[in-house]
């Protein structure tokens, strides 16, 4: 029910600038079948290339049925934790973009064109590594206090905030993704951008399948990610794989794809700018993570977090300190 009436609410919220535009639906004869064609045919890779991405995560929880028991529910609740900063910082600039990267492609303005793919990824990344920093410092105020009740116990929710971490180091790689496909799509080019991502969703269940034999075989490596992530106590570690291995074929699918966009589109050193970005932005996210976490050190031990409400205020003190 709250997706449903979501989704009437975001239409209603299109109809006034519709109707600005006199843009109502309404029959016509007058149908250009060649133009049809032709959004048909770009349009197809583009399905397939969102189809990619849910056959990928069917994937993957389907091998997640093999473990544990819960490790299905862990990985599609720490999955659609980290989804929140990719649809809110990524998807959100990738889509305001996308008018003005269609409009300066059609009219040949490619200097246009590459600068607002520029800008735009400096934005992306402005905002999504301090909150990728932020997402893996309070992972478990997050978690506890979205999720934890009922049956959700305490070890639920450091397995949950693990796999969290994991799926976070890759937000900036799938928001960069995101605009680097619909630059794609602006510039008319579609089938580019579905062979890369056919190449490494496929790569994404083979290296999860490849760490989780890592994991039961090789109990050095076993340790390092268990001690890493703070959980060597708690049953079910193995299921952590799953999101290392799409998080790892994200990273690699990101960077293939911008491989490519440099060679169609951007001549050298027209990425400069966005290192620049890159290394201030993870510099302050590198002192946002420190400051937040000594403030989560400190309050822990003066304070008791026996409580929503007491972990609540803990991550939200942090996490405002460390913005600062």
């Amino acid at each position: 029910m709250g997706v449903a009436l979501g989704a009437f609410l975001h239409m209603l919220l299109q109809l006034p600038v519709l109707a600005s535009h006199g843009f109502y639906p309404r029959f016509t004869q007058k149908i250009d079948w060649k133009e049809m064609r032709r959004i048909f045919f770009l349009s197809l890779p583009r399905t397939l290339g969102l189809a990619l991405s849910s056959i990928t995560i069917a994937i993957i929880i389907a091998i997640a049925t093999t473990l544990e028991t819960g490790a299905v529910s862990i990985f599609n609740f720490s999955f659609n934790l980290q989804a929140v900063p990719i649809t809110i910082i990524g998807l959100s600039y990738s889509v305001a973009a996308f008018p003005a990267l269609s409009m300066a492609f059609a009219e040949g303005k490619l200097d246009v064109f590459k600068k607002q793919i520029i800008a735009v990824a400096r934005q992306i990344i402005f905002w999504s590594l301090p909150v990728m920093a932020l997402f893996i410092i309070l992972r478990a105020q997050i978690v506890r206090v979205i999720l934890g009740s009922g049956q959700f116990t305490w070890s639920d929710t450091r397995l949950t905030a693990a796999a969290l971490a994991l799926f976070t180091i890759s937000v900036v790689a799938q928001s960069l993704i995101g605009l680097l496909v619909r630059g794609y799509y602006a510039a008319g080019q579609t089938r580019r951008p579905l062979v890369i991502n056919l190449i490494f969703t496929a790569l994404e269940v083979f290296l999860a399948l490849g760490f989780l034999y890592f994991f039961r075989n090789y109990d050095v490596f076993r340790y390092f990610i268990e001690g890493l992530l703070r959980v060597p106590d708690v049953r079910g570690t193995e299921m952590l794989m799953l999101p290392l291995g799409y998080s790892v074929g994200t990273i690699f699918n990101y960077y293939a794809l911008w491989m490519l966009f440099k060679k169609d589109f951007l001549g050298n050193g027209e990425g400069k700018p966005l290192r620049k970005t890159l290394f201030q932005s993870f510099s302050a996210a590198v002192l946002m993570a420190t400051m937040a976490y000594g403030m989560l050190s400190i309050t822990g031990r003066l304070f008791e977090i026996d409580t929503t409400l007491e972990l609540l205020s803990q991550g939200l003190f942090a996490g405002v300190i460390g913005v600062i």
